[in-house]
């Protein structure tokens, strides 16, 4: 068979606009072949970035449809004037900076990439041109001579805020006064801190999330430049001009070099809110803290109003405990940003930062929140298969999306005594409610009834079991809404691990539990290994957690004996701005049934549960 090959010709004008002339990254450029390529052998010696990094010397992939990479080089200058012959078929050609990912921070180390799809046909020659654009984010920083003249130190350092970006990869670049070059960073929301010392040693910073015109984060190809300058009369803050025709965006910083005050400022933000505190509140001198609160505005308007324009900031309510703020806004607008500040009564502005609200949050429901659906299967317990209910349909069961489980197979190691059933006899809403009713197995050991978001790991022989709490989850409802009805047992059996502060105890009433909790992975529990247990409040896993005890929950009469309940969640201050990835919510007829500890007999209807979306989310101060 005669194979049939054509002719590819990489372009040497891959990278003599793209690279040299960085600062006009915009433009599709195009040329010819026999270009010189100049290339700049200036590195950086950061540990991450390979040693004598070339940005410009770009290494071109050429794969088949497949994904097979058939033809490679380090520095398309090899082929430079060179033919390569392939098999006709469709391929990408990649191209990109040689040896490195582009994934850290410094100076002049640009990234850059570029792909392009070509066909190769029979016995005809086909020419193409790749432009590689910069990949990463360029800052440059420009200070003011008259200002360095006149105090004892100018800083400024450009960061990535890992809280922000939701990440552990933090990458932070310092700026002297003395620093020509540019540096780049990868595509993350980026932040600008400047620092003054003026010559009686005292300090002035501002910091500023660097954004478009529109407030949007940075993306590749974006070139920021910072000018630092000293304030003049009137002048105060940061200005933003921006060249339309480039990804261009000219901040100037007008710092003073008085003392001024300052503060620990954080934002958690969801969508349509946000939870604002400062702490560390330093006022300078002749600043007084009386009559302190938050202030806010569209990041955008920046742009366009003067940063003295008081009539730009809005109000908010602020709560103040010692020497820590906090305010919660609502009514904002999803994927926008803001900037934020605390000002005293007098007007003086103590700290200003900013922050960005997320995409809209999706108002997920509860998966069989009204307990209708249930199945009988037959299921593996410590002994042997034994029939078992599952609050499930029977499709869900054996497709395997088993969302709520129960107690069940590890009371039914003898025989089928389902501790957690449907039950018709209360019903708030359709047909069934769910009846949990506490057990003893073998006439002496006690198995609590309950249900759960998550699995049953498994049951041994000495009656322990494993527990998989949690179930996938990514929205932020404000609270666990529904009923219950209760009619405990005395308790009747003790368990010999039963903590100190136990609110029960034998022949007093025993006591039933629910309660719900957000968090970012999930649990597995072993009953007879009290270190599995949960620490809710210690666990910086744990998002929001809210009980039906104590003060959290507000009560009133509802139909067939039962009692309506809202449970909050309460969001730690520390993790408000994050985003779960799993929902707990147990339910038991006997609060202390890990312990081996309750009343048999000890029965709990519930029925008709609902997550709550619309409202304020409450805060677990100090958490």
């Amino acid at each position: 068979m005669k194979r049939i090959y054509t002719i590819l010709l990489i372009a040497s004008t891959l990278f003599f606009f793209a690279c040299q002339q960085e600062e006009n990254l915009a433009g599709g450029a195009t040329g010819y072949l026999r270009l010189t390529v100049n290339e700049d052998m200036s590195t950086n010696s950061r540990a991450d970035v390979p040693e004598g990094y070339k940005p410009e010397q770009i290494a071109v992939q050429i794969v088949n449809a497949e994904g097979e990479t058939v033809e490679e080089t380090e520095d398309w200058k090899l082929w430079q004037n060179k033919s390569i012959e392939l098999p006709v078929g469709t391929y990408t050609i990649k191209a990109s900076s040689n040896g490195w990912d582009g994934q850290a921070a410094g100076f002049n180390i640009p990234y850059y990439t570029g792909s392009k799809e070509v066909t190769i046909a029979a016995d005809k020659e086909v020419n193409e041109t790749i432009t590689c654009t910069l990949a990463n984010v360029k800052v440059t920083v420009n200070f003011d001579k008259a200002l360095l003249a006149k105090v004892r130190s100018v800083a400024a350092t450009v960061d990535n805020d890992a809280v922000s970006n939701g990440t552990s990869a933090t990458y932070s670049l310092a700026f002297e006064s003395t620093e020509s070059r540019s540096a780049y960073f990868p595509v993350s929301r980026l932040f600008a801190n400047i620092t003054v010392v003026n010559n009686e040693g005292v300090s002035n910073s501002m910091r500023k999330e660097l954004t478009d015109a529109e407030g949007n984060p940075v993306k590749a190809r974006d070139h920021f430049i910072l000018n630092i300058k000293e304030s003049g009369t009137g002048e105060s803050g940061i200005s933003v001009t921006v060249d339309p025709t480039t990804h261009e965006y000219s901040y100037t910083f007008n710092v003073s070099t008085k003392p001024t005050s300052g503060a620990t400022m954080t934002a958690g933000a969801w969508d349509r809110l946000a939870y604002l505190q400062a702490t560390n509140v330093v006022p300078g001198t002749g600043v007084s803290t009386e009559g302190m609160k938050f202030q806010y505005r569209k990041a955008s308007e920046t742009a366009v109003l003067a940063e003295t324009d008081e009539a730009s900031w809005t109000d908010v309510v602020t709560t103040t405990e010692e020497n820590k703020y906090t305010a919660m806004l609502t009514g904002l607008t999803a994927e926008t940003a803001y900037e934020y500040r605390l000002v005293n009564g007098n007007g003086d502005v103590i700290s200003t930062q900013s922050f960005t609200t997320s995409e809209a949050d999706a108002q997920t429901a509860l998966v069989n929140g009204g307990f209708e659906d249930w199945c009988v299967r037959s299921a593996k317990t410590a002994l042997a298969n034994k029939n078992t209910t599952f609050p499930c349909s029977e499709t869900d069961y054996d497709a395997g999306n088993l969302y709520w489980d129960t107690s069940n197979r590890g009371a039914n190691s003898i025989s089928q005594m389902d501790p957690t059933n449907k039950s018709t006899d209360f019903v708030i809403a359709g047909t069934y409610a769910a009846k949990l009713q506490s057990v003893k197995v073998l006439g002496s050991i006690f198995a609590a009834a309950s249900m759960y978001t998550g699995s049953f790991g498994g049951a041994s022989m000495d009656m322990s079991a494993t527990i998989n709490f949690g179930r996938s989850f990514t929205s932020r409802p404000i609270a666990l809404h529904g009923y219950y009805q209760y009619s405990p047992a005395n308790v009747d059996a003790v368990g010999d691990n039963l903590p100190a502060d136990a609110t029960v105890s034998e022949g007093n009433p025993d006591q039933c539990a629910i309660y719900v909790a957000l968090t970012k992975k999930t649990y597995t529990i072993n009953n007879k290994q009290e270190d599995t247990f949960i620490d809710f409040e210690g666990d910086e896993n744990i998002i929001a957690y809210g009980t039906i005890e104590g003060d959290y929950v507000k009560t009133n009469g509802a139909a067939n004996g039962y009692t309506e309940f809202t449970i909050p969640l309460q969001y730690k201050e520390s993790q408000f701005g994050a985003i779960p990835t799993h929902i707990i919510i147990v339910c038991s007829a006997s609060k202390y049934g890990d312990y081996f500890t309750g009343g048999e007999g000890s029965t709990l209807y519930v029925d008709d549960f609902s997550l709550v979306y619309e409202g304020t989310p409450s805060i677990w101060k100090n958490k």
